[in-house]
């Protein structure tokens, strides 16, 4: 089976958004929880290239999630009396609002980091495939 190729517009973002193999287009990416297949269940594209494949994604992942809290910061100055809390408090608050934002984008930055990957440089699927969750990072 040979690569096949994802207009970035359509393919590449829908693969992205809903977290599906970037080869076929229909294959989940995830098993439970965080952790990412080795490869397709229908066509046996490798979802790891090589070792720390998914660096990239951790790099796009802190990216938005500070993007988001630095803007939602930024609106909360223009909302002084609303924060009429601690510090102390505050931070905390930040804390926990940073690591949600952060898991809750976890695989939509692995998915978009694999479908721009392939998008790039498209490689061809395994012939065997046998699917197992993995990377429990």
């Amino acid at each position: 089976m040979t690569p096949t190729t994802l207009n970035f517009r359509d393919d590449a973002w829908q693969c992205f958004l809903h977290c599906r193999c970037p080869n076929c287009r229909r294959g989940k990416l995830f098993g439970r929880g965080l952790g990412t297949l080795r490869e397709c269940p229908l066509c046996g594209l490798r979802y790891f290239r090589e070792s720390g494949y998914y660096i990239g994604a951790m790099i796009v992942n802190y990216a938005a999630t500070m993007g988001i809290v630095l803007g939602l910061f930024l609106l909360s100055l223009l909302l002084p009396d609303f924060w009429a809390t601690s510090v102390n408090f505050k931070l905390a608050g930040a804390a926990l609002l940073t690591i949600a934002i952060s898991l809750s984008l976890t695989r939509y930055c692995r998915s978009f980091w694999l479908a721009m990957d392939y998008w790039m440089d498209p490689w061809t699927p395994a012939t065997k495939h046998s699917p197992q969750a993995v990377d429990k990072q």
